[in-house]
């Protein structure tokens, strides 16, 4: 059903990592000679995630110390230790930092799903991956005391594509027709419904990493020759939506109550793309945009009812004008769009920890 968008190698990528952590060692700033840290915010994230770097140059420059753990420290490069009894412990270690976690306050959770490490092969892994992610419970239970944003399990709870369609029709927002379906019987009505208007999506994540090589799932036109194929759907199911013709797609990221909505479009003939991320960077268009009073407070109202403090939101606007909600992601990526327009997501988000802080 899919044909991979690109081929992406990560080792190259994460080369050019700009955390500022690495930087303020690398010149030796700030070095403590017991190399013991207590930092106020723990960010748990994957290595290449610049939005969660630029969080952390705001909060340096506010004097807030931060220790960020991700998914490429598991398992060499991180320690924990949790004690009950005589001698109650909590610690962690990062790589020679010992990480005084009594300190914490704050938690942001973003790229960090441990049931996805990737290390070992056969029984190690089915073993080294269950051991991790329980330990990461352990985690969680002793920074339950912390404000996370988001919440772990709230965030693994609202990447369900089928919750989140419910919720936002249920507030009131236009959806597409979806299917979410392994019966090959079943898509190929949905196609005989929807024909040369089906689209066809990824259920879980758009992303694959296997061996440091990111392999891109994008949406996608459904074609008759793919219809001629849909018993391979009994393999693993798919969403299939119905597609909106429309003039542009709409980012809305929500931080709390505020929302920041862009519209994307393109210079490029938008009827022969099914997803603007199959769209080189230059060819497309981004612009402010000023919502409506009720979308905005739908969006909000959305962001509570999935648990979330922090999200951002896809819709695609209709040629008539009326928005259509697509999804919901829990976690969100923000640098490409404040590279084109003027919007204060990174400032908004590191005033929101910094004023939970105080509190």
């Amino acid at each position: 059903m899919f044909n991979f968008l690109e081929k992406l190698d990560y080792k190259e990528v994460l080369k050019k990592n700009t955390n500022p952590l690495d930087l303020l060692d690398k010149l030796n700033i700030g070095k403590r000679t017991n190399d013991v840290v207590s930092p106020k915010v723990l960010i748990l994230t994957k290595r290449f995630d610049i939005e969660s770097d630029l969080l952390g140059i705001q909060l340096l420059k506010n004097g807030i110390e931060y220790i960020k753990i991700t998914e490429e420290d598991i398992p060499i490069n991180l320690g924990a230790e949790f004690s009950i009894g005589s001698n109650n412990k909590f610690v962690l270690y990062l790589g020679k930092k010992k990480i005084n976690c009594e300190e914490i306050r704050i938690v942001l959770f973003r790229y960090f799903d441990l049931k996805f490490l990737k290390r070992y092969s056969g029984i190690y892994q089915l073993y080294f991956e269950q051991q991790w992610y329980q330990l990461f419970n352990c985690l969680q239970a002793s920074l339950k005391r912390c404000l996370w944003i988001n919440d772990a399990q709230r965030t693994f709870d609202a990447e369900n594509r089928l919750n989140q369609l419910q919720v936002a029709k249920s507030i009131g927002l236009n959806i597409p027709e979806t299917s979410i379906t392994n019966i090959p019987s079943s898509g190929k009505l949905f196609f005989k419904k929807h024909p040369k208007r089906t689209l066809v999506k990824v259920l879980h994540h758009h992303e694959i990493i296997l061996k440091d090589i990111s392999h891109r799932l994008p949406t996608s036109m459904v074609s008759s020759n793919h219809v001629a194929r849909f018993d391979e759907l009994r393999y693993a199911p798919v969403i299939l939506q119905e597609k909106i013709p429309n003039n542009k797609e709409i980012r809305i990221t929500v931080i709390e109550d505020k929302v920041f909505p862009v519209s994307i479009t393109t210079t490029k003939d938008k009827n022969k793309y099914s997803d603007l991320h199959k769209i080189e960077e230059r060819f497309l268009k981004f612009e402010s945009l000023e919502l409506e009073k009720s979308i905005r407070k739908k969006c909000v109202e959305l962001n509570k009812q999935t648990g979330l403090l922090v999200s951002s939101m896809d819709f695609v606007e209709d040629k008539k004008g009326q928005m259509y909600f697509l999804e919901v992601n829990p976690i969100g990526d923000w640098n490409w769009l404040e590279k084109h327009v003027n919007t204060r997501i990174t400032d908004t988000l590191s005033k929101l920890i910094l004023r939970s802080l105080d509190d």
